[in-house]
């Protein structure tokens, strides 16, 4: 299997490990009106603040300021702040730490250290119009419930006001870890529910890579990138050992005049055994139509649902406590935005999961392309039970500019966007496997041919 496809199969892991009933969640403060007034803070101070407030990877590549001490403490932090992106250096060598905090610079840095991409939002608007060097920040941080005054972004702020805003978006609080107490509480208690939902994907190319690729090629990813993607899914779980999942990806035209087809994947899990159903374009094993048999693997899933919701309520690992924040943005509703710089820190959160191990292996093999991930959202909970409702999340993944990449991913960022909404708790749910799968073939040294393939 090729790195690329690896890569895409350890984002569907990230994907159906974020959009799981069981959150696992720190929550920030909400933001207290602070007055105008009080003494400035300067750039360098705010640089340190966000240092101590968001764990950002060290930077290998040492740069030099003018203004900024070589081996100094700040130089340090200003080296991280730019590897990261969210600080850029004046054309004339410096990044004047002495200058005093404007407005703009706070969100725009904020944004830079969450890793928010320099582009809107899938789905949303922006309280600024398209043109102003602040729109897609603003974007992204109203899909977050984040209210900030966009109106005078050059005034200098005060030092109240800039830990004000850092206590919002970058610290956890009591109300938001309550309400999650108390909705993973009452998660323990669930026999049954089904849930829907979509996902889109879109894509922001790397011309560099792009130039290297055949005409045909170029094409096929340009339109890729403009027409994206989309998948709608659904499923139903009872536990402790039933499964059902089917999802159905919209396959587009992508600039060469042949229609690719839909592809669909069915799967039950019964017990410790897994069935799966696929029609796509492409199959070995497919008839005319597309459409595989039904393939049963034993022994495939040996842990039971009920022990996987109770594991991952267990809270997020520690190296992610200053990666993820999520605050209250009303009654029953929590929003979230944070970054991770490592696959291998989320595969974390399925330490000690049995079962796991394939999911875990994908998410390490795609750590190898991917340089970071953005992600945000919104989740709704039910006031009276404290179940979750429905989810909206976004997630940003930026791949790595090292070479080796080019040719296999020659696009920069994926852009994923999903919504899912959860129903029918304990309301007699049913999981039937079908006849066809009954009489499904056992595919155990598949299975293992599989795993030795995702190894190349």
């Amino acid at each position: 299997m090729k790195k690329g496809k690896v890569a895409a199969a350890g984002m569907l892991s990230l994907a159906m490990l974020m959009g799981t009933p069981a959150f696992n969640v720190l929550a920030a403060e909400p933001a207290v009106a602070v007055q105008p007034q009080g003494e400035t803070l300067t750039r360098g101070e705010f640089f340190k603040m966000l240092d101590q407030a968001i764990d950002l990877p060290k930077s290998e590549e040492k740069r030099t300021y003018k203004d900024v001490p070589q081996g100094s403490e700040l130089a340090d932090i200003v080296n991280k702040l730019q590897t990261v992106g969210a600080l850029h250096g004046y054309n004339d060598g410096t990044v004047r730490p002495e200058d005093k905090l404007k407005s703009g610079e706070a969100i725009a840095l904020i944004s830079g250290a969450l890793g928010i991409p320099d582009h809107p939002v899938p789905g949303g608007s922006s309280p600024l119009d398209s043109e102003h060097w602040a729109s897609n920040i603003a974007s992204w941080m109203k899909s977050a419930k984040v209210d900030y005054n966009w109106n005078d972004l050059d005034r200098a702020i005060t030092k109240q006001e800039a830990e004000s805003l850092v206590k919002q978006l970058l610290s956890t609080s009591s109300d938001a870890t309550k309400l999650l107490e108390e909705s993973q509480k009452a998660q323990k208690d669930i026999k049954s529910f089904n849930l829907k939902g979509d996902m889109s994907f879109s894509m922001v190319l790397k011309q560099n890579a792009l130039e290297q690729l055949s005409a045909d090629e170029r094409k096929t990813f340009e339109e890729m990138a403009k027409k994206g993607m989309s998948m709608k899914m659904e499923g139903a779980y009872v536990m402790p050992d039933s499964m059902y999942t089917k999802s159905h990806m919209k396959m587009p035209d992508f600039g060469q005049g042949v229609e690719l087809g839909d592809m669909e994947i069915e799967q039950y899990v019964i017990g410790k055994d897994m069935y799966m159903h696929m029609k796509m374009p492409e199959i070995a094993s497919a008839d005319s139509k597309g459409t595989s048999e039904w393939v049963k693997m034993k022994d495939a899933f040996p842990l039971d649902m009920k022990t996987m919701m109770e594991q991952q309520m267990f809270g997020i690992p520690p190296q992610l406590e200053k990666k993820l924040f999520y605050r209250s943005a009303g009654e029953g509703q929590l929003s979230f935005q944070g970054r991770i710089d490592k696959l291998s820190d989320l595969a974390s959160m399925m330490n000690g999961m049995q079962g796991m191990e394939d999911m875990t292996a994908a998410l390490k093999e795609a750590e190898k392309s991917i340089g970071a991930i953005y992600l945000q959202g919104v989740m709704n909970f039910d006031p009276k039970t404290k179940l979750p409702v429905d989810s909206s999340m976004q997630f940003v993944i930026s791949f790595n500019e090292k070479a080796g990449n080019a040719e296999e991913i020659p696009f920069k960022q994926m852009i994923m966007a999903q919504n899912v909404k959860y129903s029918d708790y304990n309301d007699n749910v049913k999981i039937e496997l079908p006849e066809a799968a009954k009489q499904a073939k056992e595919a155990s040294a598949n299975v293992e041919a599989a795993k030795q393939a995702t190894k190349q």
